[in-house]
C-alpha cells in the first residue's frame, strides 16, 4: 500500500500541498490499494456503501441506469477524482461506478470521515471546496445539455475534458488520449450515437478537433472555447485530494 507521502499525484500542481498533519490524518483513513479492471464496477447504484475511494491511476464513469435499462453519464473520473463520498454520508449510492480503462482507487474508511471533519478542519474545509468545485462543473454540464445544439453539446463536453487532463498534466500540445467511445459520448451528453457521430463530422468539417485511434486532438483551444462558450474563468483553484 503506497503511502500517502510518497502519492504521485500530490506532485501534481493541481492538487494543493498538504501539511504533515493532513497526511497522517488521510493515512488513518486509508485502508488498502485496488485494482479494477476494466468494465468492473466499483459501486452499484442503489447499494450499500461502506469506503470511498480516491482514483489513482486509470479513468472511470460515474453514472445513472434509468429503469427502463438506459444509462446518463453523470462524470467521467480522472486521476485525483473521489468516488462514493455522497453513499458514504447517505448510506447508499444513487448512481453507480465503473472502470472504464484498469484503473487502480485508494480505498478510504467511510467510517472516518466524521472523525475527519472533527479534528481536521482544514482539511475539511478543502475537501467541502473541492465537492463544491465539481458541482458547478456539473450546472455547467445541466446548462450545457439544456440548451446548446448537438456539435456544441459534444465539443463542450470533450473541451472541459481535456483542460482537466491538461490541469493533471496529461494532455499538451492539443492532444490527450480519450477512450471514451461514441456510445460513453452519446450517453454524458444526452444524444444518440448516430447524433454523436454527426457531430463529430461538423466539429471536423469546421477544424475544431478531431478524434480517432483513442487520441483527441483540439487544434485551437480559444477556437473551440469560444464555438462552445466554455470558459476556463469558471475552474476552480486548486483541489483537495485524499
Amino acid at each position: 500500500m503506497t503511502p500517502c507521502a510518497e502519492c504521485a499525484l500530490r506532485r501534481k500542481a493541481l492538487f494543493q500541498p498538504m501539511t504533515n498533519h493532513d497526511l497522517a490524518t488521510i493515512n488513518r483513513m486509508k485502508r488498502e490499494d485496488v485494482i479494477v479492471p476494466a468494465g468492473k464496477e466499483l459501486i452499484r447504484q442503489g447499494g450499500r456503501v461502506d469506503n470511498f475511494y480516491t482514483l489513482y491511476d486509470g479513468w472511470a464513469l460515474r453514472y445513472h441506469r434509468l429503469q427502463e435499462g438506459s444509462r446518463q453519464i453523470l462524470d467521467v473520473l480522472l486521476p485525483g477524482d473521489m468516488a462514493g463520498l455522497t453513499g458514504v454520508l447517505f448510506g447508499h449510492s444513487a448512481h453507480s461506478v465503473q472502470a472504464l480503462t484498469a484503473a487502480s482507487f485508494c480505498v478510504l474508511e467511510g467510517d472516518a470521515l466524521p472523525r475527519m471533519f472533527r479534528k481536521n478542519p482544514d482539511l475539511a474545509l478543502a475537501l467541502t471546496r473541492t465537492c463544491l468545485a465539481d458541482t458547478r462543473r456539473a450546472d455547467l454540464r445541466a446548462t450545457m445539455l439544456g440548451r446548446l445544439n448537438a456539435a456544441e453539446r459534444v465539443g463542450y463536453f470533450l473541451i472541459e475534458l481535456y483542460d482537466r487532463l491538461r490541469r493533471r498534466g496529461m494532455a499538451r500540445g492539443g492532444g490527450c488520449a480519450c477512450p471514451l467511445r461514441a456510445i460513453d459520448i452519446a450517453d454524458a451528453v444526452g444524444l444518440s450515437r448516430v447524433h454523436v457521430m454527426r457531430a463529430f463530422k461538423e466539429l471536423r468539417g469546421e477544424a475544431l478537433l478531431q478524434r480517432e485511434r483513442g487520441n483527441l486532438l483540439i487544434p485551437d483551444f480559444a477556437k473551440l472555447a469560444t464555438y462552445t462558450g466554455y470558459s476556463t474563468i469558471l475552474r476552480s483553484g486548486r483541489l483537495a485530494i485524499l
